[in-house]
């Protein structure tokens, strides 16, 4: 017997070869904020394959939205950082 289920990462390039079109609709520098949020998502193949949830779209978003949250935590403790210091 084959495979019933798609491996997630051909569900992952399903995902973004569907979205193409709207990419194109982008103007170039959101094109390449978009391609970044895809690339984040991929960062994540295995939280991924262990949700195994129908919709990969779910988890994807889930997983750009990660991201994006440890780089504004990062961000943050920059700032707090920085404001510790004296002005130069």
């Amino acid at each position: 017997m084959g495979r019933t289920v798609t491996p997630y990462s051909r569900q992952i390039q399903q995902v973004e070869s569907n979205l193409l079109e709207f990419r194109r609709g982008l103007r170039k520098q959101d094109q390449e904020v978009f391609d970044e949020l895809i690339r984040n998502s991929k960062l994540q193949v295995q939280a991924g394959v262990m949700g195994s949830s129908p919709y990969p779209i779910d988890s994807m978003l889930l997983s750009m939205t990660i991201q994006l949250k440890k780089e504004v935590m990062e961000l943050q403790k920059e700032i707090r950082n920085l404001k510790g210091q004296p002005s130069a």
